[in-house]
């Protein structure tokens, strides 16, 4: 059996290739003969810091034209360099896995025309029908042009299967992509991440180590406040909260996901703090030396989301900063929607007093039942491409195993 997961594996986000290990290794623990394999649909071979990110070249693009200049170039992209590579790739795949992540999300149709060229290379190769939509993020934030090419993505894949990672994703794929069939929730594949990442040296935690992951400003606001005020506030909020929890007796460390973007502003805070103390820990290079660090902290605070998934995934407290929905919405499903600050500029004292609450009932919020929720549904994706066309699986995206998923 050949599997191909179809996301951004390699994105310098490594929290998409955490996404992509947990998922690697559910379908090896589940399917142990299948050859499986990554396609990028950003274009991208592998963890190479030389193509760490476009972004800076797109923010220098005037906000009216950006759509035009992202589907631009990945259209002559996949023009002369992806389409046959693709096709190449798909064309004896038994199953295609999209997912997971925020693939569903409009930034200047960025995401958009990339699934859209996807699903045109699985239609050219006749391999629709062959496809699960997987534990994905959707965004409520689309253009119409932008929901419009999600849901001729969604036309020409004519996926088996569909799942999203949250009930207000679940909510906005009916909504915006009009699905019309059942859309399971299947919880992020990075709880998962204990498991996947057990031999890449993770550390017990027992100590008082607090490890804050830094975000860009331009990255996180998403426009709560205007860019220059938003990132003085969040600057001084990252400042303050290192000085004074290393006064209150924490060992501080910075650290970010990877984002060349968040790395610049995490060195810059660092310079600025100017204390010995505090460790400005070197940007990871894989998703298992993300994870690795991570394991080094015994509390975490982040705007990014996987940063808090693997800590819940290694049983480590996290506090998750506000700045997108799907971070509210993963703490609402682990049953710590306490430990979700809602402020875009959170109080130093009001933080650090959560952070002294943190370790309460960390071991008890469910992860055994969402990790079997995942497992379920890997399972009924593989048993879909299986028995795909017999007469029991004819209705696309029939929920299999109902009593365990939440169907909307």
């Amino acid at each position: 059996m050949k599997i191909v997961i179809c996301a951004v594996p390699y994105s310098p986000n490594l929290g998409d290739g955490v996404i992509y290990e947990n998922i690697r290794q559910l379908l090896t623990e589940l399917a142990p003969a299948a050859h499986i394999s990554a396609l990028d649909i950003a274009g991208r071979d592998g963890y190479d810091a030389s193509t760490l990110s476009r972004r800076p070249l797109i923010n220098r693009v005037p906000g009216r034209l950006r759509p035009s200049v992202v589907c631009a170039y990945f259209c002559l992209q996949y023009w002369w360099r992806w389409r046959h590579k693709w096709a190449e790739q798909l064309a004896d795949a038994d199953l295609i896995v999209v997912g997971g992540g925020q693939l569903f999300m409009d930034a200047h149709l960025n995401f958009p025309i990339k699934l859209f060229l996807l699903s045109r290379t699985i239609r050219a190769i006749g391999k629709p029908g062959k496809v699960a939509i997987f534990s994905v993020g959707v965004s409520k934030r689309m253009s119409k042009i932008g929901a419009n090419l999600f849901q001729r993505a969604v036309r020409n894949m004519a996926p088996m299967r569909i799942s999203v990672r949250d009930l207000l994703s679940a909510q906005h794929m009916k909504k915006y992509l009009a699905i019309d069939g059942d859309v399971c929730i299947t919880p992020d594949p990075a709880i998962y991440s204990q498991r996947t990442f057990a031999q890449s040296g993770l550390t017990a935690h027992t100590g008082n180590v607090l490890g804050i992951c830094i975000s860009c400003p331009l990255e996180v606001n998403h426009g709560i406040k205007s860019e220059a005020a938003y990132g003085l506030q969040i600057s001084r909020f990252f400042e303050n909260l290192a000085r004074q929890a290393m006064a209150a007796g924490y060992v501080v460390k910075l650290f970010t996901n990877g984002a060349p973007e968040d790395e610049a502003f995490k060195d810059a805070l660092a310079a600025g703090l100017g204390m010995q103390q505090i460790v400005n820990m070197a940007r990871a290079s894989a998703p298992a030396e993300l994870v690795a660090n991570i394991s080094t902290c015994d509390y975490i605070i982040a705007h990014r989301l996987h940063a808090s998934i693997v800590a819940y995934a290694l049983d480590i407290p996290a506090i998750g900063l506000n700045w997108d929905v799907k971070v509210k919405s993963f703490f609402e499903l682990i049953g710590r929607s306490r430990f979700f600050i809602s402020s875009p500029i959170p109080d130093v004292e009001d933080t650090l007093d959560l952070l002294s609450h943190a370790r309460e009932s960390c071991a008890g919020t469910g992860r055994a039942r969402l990790t079997l929720r995942l497992k379920k549904e890997v399972s009924a994706l593989l048993n879909s491409s299986v028995y795909q066309g017999s007469a029991a699986t004819t209705t696309l995206w029939t929920a299999v195993n109902a009593d365990y998923e939440k169907i909307i």
